[in-house]
């Protein structure tokens, strides 16, 4: 990371549970756009941390923070500090991965204190990007639930989605590559991130 560049941090969230796919592949194009339009990037890949989903113990709604001592906590650091987040994840059974489900359920203290305790949200202007891709071989319509859940995710973390990049018809590793415009779109998104 440099130490000069637009002062902008960009998360990156990988949420398969498979290293170097296609989803991975496309947000690793995003984050190299961020950082050559002068962002510090952070990626953190879902799966290879060590935390459980959310417990529904009612803890948070009382303290607005999860009880849970897991590797939830360096995701909730870097959501806290970061002025753009971009995630990624493939479809499975029309909705995101389980590691991303079980993340964005652990968030549930971020709307226990925009809505329960009226908390002023930690950043203002923050942005977001979906990036999702599908082993389908046509229809849109495959990704709108978890374009639905991500958008609802996000504004409860006082971000707003801005774009979201959807593929289908990749499925094994690497078909990603036989869509160079998408790879191409990814990296403008990155880049185009940075400077909304």
């Amino acid at each position: 990371m440099s130490d000069e560049g637009t002062g902008v941090e960009v998360l990156g969230l990988a949420g398969s549970p498979r290293r170097g796919g296609n989803s991975e592949t496309l947000l690793d194009q995003a984050m190299e756009g961020a950082r050559a339009a002068g962002a510090r990037v952070r990626k953190i890949v879902l799966n290879e941390l060590r935390f459980g989903p959310c417990q529904n113990c009612g803890f948070c709604s009382r303290q607005g923070v999860c009880r849970l001592n897991d590797d939830m906590r360096q995701v909730y650091e870097a959501l806290d500090h970061a002025d753009r987040i971009i995630l990624a994840s493939p479809i499975y059974f029309t909705n995101v991965s389980a590691q991303t489900k079980m993340m964005v359920d652990r968030c549930q203290p971020y709307w226990v204190r925009k809505y329960l305790l009226k908390q002023p949200a930690l950043k203002t202007g923050r942005r977001g990007l979906f990036l999702c891709v599908g082993g389908f071989k046509k229809g849109r319509r495959f990704f709108a639930c978890a374009q639905f859940l991500v958008r609802i995710w996000m504004l409860n973390l006082d971000v707003v989605l801005v774009n979201s990049l959807f593929q289908p018809g990749v499925d094994a590793r690497g078909e990603i590559q036989k869509y160079p415009e998408t790879l191409a779109a990814a990296l403008a998104a990155g880049r185009s991130l940075v400077a909304q």
